[in-house]
């Protein structure tokens, strides 16, 4: 397959290409040092020790908590951290409200977590932030630990009001944590302005690092211990026999993966840098694919026009999603079909039967990929 002639619109999924300066970065850790992080005393070993606090710094000046590199946690994806989480802060007894278009590594955790005691509730959300804000409102109990959102929909595109339902969390004393699987790198985030308890993001989409990274991003005012969701080797304290309590090791169990981490800081720095060229890119492509899909008859678009993160899902009559995507796949060009692994969002819509197209313009992405899109889907109708 010549790639370099793929139209590819799935950047929800996973992010490409991924910027020269990435890939570099990767190489050169591959080829240089790919010795253990914090496992021994030789100068290679404390060069990739290096390497991995230069990638937290990075996270943390680029989520508002500068200085507090500690607070900084590399998992392999959003599923892992967000699962560490919710874990990692629930009890027996607690209370949990999640909304209605939260994926399934928030839904499935919380529906396992039912035998241990923890309970939940799905706020609706509206187009209007303070509907949405009142509803998560109405759901709050005595035993209420933490609100638990997606930050946008990986479906829809639509994005929650997260400053509000953060003062939302702070006014009543519960946990804020969010999932920014489909913003970290595109919208500003800042976990003390928004009084995020903890941020759940994976590298590999808007942060434009490699698949198998992810973070958690814990505010440096939590004042409650976050539960290993592995226990192992730290290179703490190894005679003990249980996990020691130094941050960030103490969630980190095992060997990390070094050449990941460094790809990861390389796109973060790509988007500090990049930001408003990358805001303005994928506002643009988003706004010309949706202006024309309007037009066609027979389409019917599940996506807000604003206050959306640049993701476009629609569905054609009634052919299902995965046909679709077949048939644009033979095109040369990529999208997503089916149910995005988002049951809550697909029965709120009724789109649980064929599924929706998702299109998601990246940053490398350009209005002829667009048009070449478009025109295939008027193709297919007729």
């Amino acid at each position: 397959m010549d790639y370099k002639k793929t139209v590819y619109l799935d950047n929800a999924a996973s992010s490409f290409p991924k910027p020269r300066s990435v890939i570099e970065r990767m190489n050169r850790v591959l080829n240089e040092n790919t010795a253990n992080p914090g496992r021994s005393g030789h100068r290679l070993s404390l060069s990739a020790s290096q390497i991995v606090f230069d990638a937290r710094t990075v996270v943390a000046d680029f989520f508002g908590i500068s200085g507090h590199e500690e607070n900084v946690v590399f998992t392999y994806n959003a599923t892992y951290a967000i699962n560490t989480v919710l874990r990692g802060l629930l009890r027996r007894g607690d209370h949990v409200i999640i909304s209605d278009i939260e994926h399934n590594s928030v839904l499935r955790p919380l529906v396992a977590m039912k035998k241990d005691g923890i309970s939940f509730d799905i706020a609706e959300t509206f187009e209007s932030d303070d509907l949405t804000v009142s509803s998560f409102s109405s759901h709050i109990r005595n035993n209420t630990k933490m609100i638990f959102v997606s930050h946008a929909s990986n479906v829809s595109g639509a994005i929650l009001p997260l400053k509000a339902l953060g003062d939302l969390c702070k006014k009543n004393g519960i946990l804020f944590c969010v999932d920014a699987s489909q913003t970290a790198g595109h919208l500003p985030i800042n976990i003390r302005e928004m009084n995020i308890s903890a941020l759940c993001a994976p590298g590999h989409k808007s942060l434009m690092g490699p698949q198998g990274t992810g973070v958690i991003v814990i505010s440096p005012e939590l004042n409650t211990e976050i539960s290993p969701l592995v226990y192992g080797g730290t290179g703490t304290d190894s005679l003990l026999d249980i996990q020691p309590y130094v941050l960030p090791e103490y969630l980190e169990s095992g060997t990390l993966n070094t050449v990941g981490i460094a790809g990861l800081a390389e796109g973060i720095r790509f988007c500090m840098n990049e930001k408003n060229a990358i805001s303005s890119k994928i506002s643009s492509l988003f706004s010309y694919a949706y202006s024309e899909l309007e037009k066609i008859p027979h389409i019917r678009l599940f996506s807000p026009k604003t206050d959306n993160v640049g993701i476009i899902s629609f569905s054609v009559d009634g052919i299902d999603s995965e046909q679709i995507t077949r048939f644009l796949d033979s095109e040369g060009i990529c999208v997503r079909g089916g149910f995005h692994c988002s049951a809550l969002f697909h029965k709120k819509a009724l789109s649980d039967r064929f599924g929706l197209v998702r299109v998601s313009p990246g940053v490398f992405n350009t209005k002829k990929d667009i048009f070449t899109f478009i025109i295939s889907i008027k193709r297919l109708k007729k």
